[in-house]
């Protein structure tokens, strides 16, 4: 038996994780092919079966069991590390990552990530763009800026203003439909990702499937497919009123209202270039 790789045992945890090679690959940054080539490497290593190929994706076989929950704790145990080394830095230089989505990045953090840069230059950003909920447990990002309603524990931050969503549509789709009442739109849908969201489970509740002509795991996707008369898309108003070609429809939306939040993990939130981001993004949302 050769000396275990640690580097491949990432992929395998994040495999067994996930529970296929298609969304390690996605969280990993990486192809398939990657994640198959250092899973066998790692399984040869070892001159054992890691995984059963199941019908409900990949599961662990039983002799792999506890040597992958060992490795899970020795896992937990050096990001826990991590983090409080992290935390007790003082210094106002060095790499901080922020992780936020694509839909608040080209409508807002432009100007607050170009005006942290002027009064810290010494702190170089990581800006992470992705709508996937990034784990702030395991150093995914330093920072998280996305909408929540109530952030989810261990996480801690600020609620930064509210985001209110409407319903949009092209004025063009609208003039060829102007009588139809807003449940009988066609719908550019949202897409899994979303639907643990307030707005996520209302569009679930309320839009009909049959009415759905696409989904899309982004605001700003969504929005060109409405600019292009696609359908009704619900967005949320600090985009939607923007555009010279949507139209806001007059529906019954006012529970559709979340946070925007800044998060970070408590461990972190000692750290000088944690607090410094922190209170400069405040600054920029007075409330």
């Amino acid at each position: 038996m050769q000396p275990i790789n640690w580097d491949n045992l990432r992929y395998v945890l994040m495999v067994a994780n996930k529970g296929s090679i298609a969304a390690a690959a996605r969280e990993l940054g990486v192809n398939r092919s990657t994640v198959l080539r250092r899973i066998d490497a790692f399984q040869e290593s070892l001159d054992c079966r890691i995984f059963e190929r199941g019908d409900s994706g990949y599961i662990l076989t039983v002799e792999a069991e506890k040597m992958i929950d060992a490795a899970r704790e020795v896992e937990s145990t050096l990001y826990n590390m991590q983090r409080e080394i992290a935390g007790r830095e003082l210094r106002l230089e060095g790499e901080l990552s922020v992780t936020t989505t694509d839909s608040l990045m080209v409508t807002m953090m432009g100007p607050i990530l170009a005006g942290f840069n002027r009064v810290h230059p010494q702190i170089v950003l990581d800006v992470i763009v992705t709508n996937n909920v990034l784990d702030l447990n395991r150093r995914d990002a330093d920072i998280a800026i996305r909408p929540t309603g109530m952030p989810q524990p261990p996480l801690i931050g600020y609620e930064l203003c509210s985001i209110a969503l409407g319903i949009y549509a092209s004025k063009i789709y609208l003039a060829r439909r102007e009588a139809v009442n807003w449940l009988d739109h066609q719908w550019i849908g949202l897409d899994q990702s979303f639907l643990a969201a307030s707005f996520g489970k209302w569009f679930e509740a309320t839009i009909p499937v049959q009415r759905i002509c696409m989904r899309a795991d982004s605001f700003v996707t969504i929005k060109i497919a409405a600019e292009h008369d696609m359908g009704a898309a619900l967005l949320p108003c600090f985009i939607g009123d923007e555009s010279n070609l949507l139209r806001r429809i007059d529906a019954p939306t006012h529970e559709l209202t979340t946070g925007l939040w800044v998060l970070t993990h408590p461990d972190l939130i000692r750290s000088a270039r944690v607090q410094a981001f922190i209170n400069h993004i405040r600054a920029a949302f007075p409330k």
